[in-house]
């Protein structure tokens, strides 16, 4: 069955979803992937500042920070005054590292166009003795870089813990000998990778403008393909048009023809003229499928008229008839007569020796028509149907017709809401089954 614009539009639209979001998925697991390899190359470069600041040469360097910490007194007041001492050594020391670790960052980051910023501080000083957290929230960073961070991204975290009796005198901050410390502190380092964004959409925005460009192509050449079938579509209107506009008015001189037939007194020049006309005039009405005011139910008597009048017009052909008939409430003689003839014409046409026929009349209508022809290419099945068409194969030059007989089986099926299945034979031939309601 053919599909209309509609459906064709909607499964295109479909399609279009579909890859829509599969290049969405595929662009979001490349920018996921890009995040991933930007953010591992950034902590390489943060790791190696790490490892350079730690081998740093000063007194005032992050491990003896921490010493500083570990020895704190438990005395509240001298616990404030060595604290603010820390503070100051601090503050000295993120005077001195600030520049060094941009300094470290550039160096490092300039051939791949990073923009990374840095920090590591002490961010708790828990006393064990006395049970309290020192800092509440005021971290004291070692070292920072310029730039400051928004997001950062932890990349490492460490915890030293004292619990010792000091046995010797720090006479910087004037600890005296046999004083117990008990203190646990925890340091981290984090980095951000600031202009990420920025080298995301550098490496991205490629891969985006070819999945838009590829699906704007793809709706373009839909749309053409639309605009072409179209245009195609009106021609062959206009075409079945003036066919039909032809012989529509070819009835009025076939009219004057049958009454200046019998002005002709040559029998054998009348007969010639007689066999042309009717010639004519069977060709113009297969055009059109007339409704005949005289028309009656099907009968069993005019069923086997119509058989009989077939088999002696197609005496070359074997017409075997098997019929079973109960009643019949709906299906007109001249209806039939014409998907009969139609459909017998259409199996002598092309080459069929025999022809079998399963007429039931039940409670439902089946016609079966069945012969041993040439067949029907499959991929021509859904086509048949229409108005004017013909399989495009060499046998079918020699064949006369317009192309028009089963598009008016379709179309009287169509009109007793009854349906008509074709189908390949297995050895040879082609077999239509048609399916009517037979109730009032």
């Amino acid at each position: 069955m053919k599909l209309s614009k509609k459906y064709y539009t909607l499964i295109f639209s479909f399609a279009l979803t579909i890859l829509v979001a599969l290049q969405a998925y595929y662009i979001y697991n490349s920018y996921r992937l890009i995040t991933k390899d930007l953010n591992k190359e950034a902590q390489e470069i943060a790791n190696k500042v790490m490892d350079y600041m730690k081998k740093y040469e000063t007194d005032n360097n992050d491990d003896k920070i921490i010493q500083y910490f570990k020895k704190l007194n438990h005395d509240e007041k001298k616990q404030f005054n060595e604290l603010q001492m820390i503070r100051e050594k601090v503050d000295y020391n993120y005077k001195i590292f600030t520049p060094l670790v941009d300094s470290l960052l550039e160096v490092y980051s300039k051939d791949k166009g990073f923009e990374i910023s840095l920090r590591t501080d002490v961010f708790s000083v828990y006393d064990g003795l006395n049970h309290k957290e020192l800092l509440q929230n005021k971290n004291y960073v070692i070292y920072e870089s310029t730039r400051k961070m928004s997001h950062p991204v932890n990349i490492n975290q460490s915890i030293w813990s004292s619990d010792d009796i000091s046995n010797e005198r720090d006479t910087d901050r004037g600890i005296e000998s046999n004083e117990r410390h008990k203190y646990k502190i925890k340091g981290k380092t984090d980095y951000e990778l600031l202009n990420i964004r920025f080298l995301i959409l550098k490496k991205i925005i490629p891969l985006i403008i070819v999945s838009v460009l590829i699906v704007i192509l793809i709706i373009f050449l839909y749309w053409k393909s639309m605009q072409n079938l179209a245009k195609q579509e009106e021609k062959i209107n206009q075409l079945h048009v003036t066919i039909d506009s032809i012989a529509h008015e070819l009835n009025t001189p076939i009219t004057t023809m049958k009454f200046a037939l019998h002005q002709i007194q040559h029998s054998d020049t009348k007969e010639m003229m007689n066999r042309q006309i009717n010639r004519l005039e069977n060709t113009v009405d297969s055009i059109f499928a007339k409704n005949e005011e005289n028309n009656e139910l099907l009968n069993e008597i005019i069923l086997s008229e119509i058989i009989q009048k077939a088999k002696r017009q197609f005496h070359t052909i074997e017409i075997i008839s098997q019929i079973l008939f109960e009643k019949n409430n709906k299906l007109q003689g001249n209806d039939f007569q014409q998907i009969f003839q139609n459909l017998i014409e259409n199996s002598v046409k092309y080459g069929a020796s025999r022809v079998e026929l399963n007429l039931k009349f039940q409670h439902e209508i089946i016609l079966k028509f069945s012969d041993d022809g040439i067949g029907i290419p499959s991929n021509e099945i859904p086509f048949i149907f229409d108005k004017y068409y013909r399989i495009n194969r060499s046998i079918n030059q020699n064949v006369n017709g317009l192309g028009v007989g089963l598009y008016l089986v379709k179309n009287i099926v169509g009109r007793y809401s009854g349906t008509i299945h074709v189908q390949k034979n297995k050895e040879k031939g082609v077999e239509f089954l048609i399916r009517m309601p037979n109730e009032n």
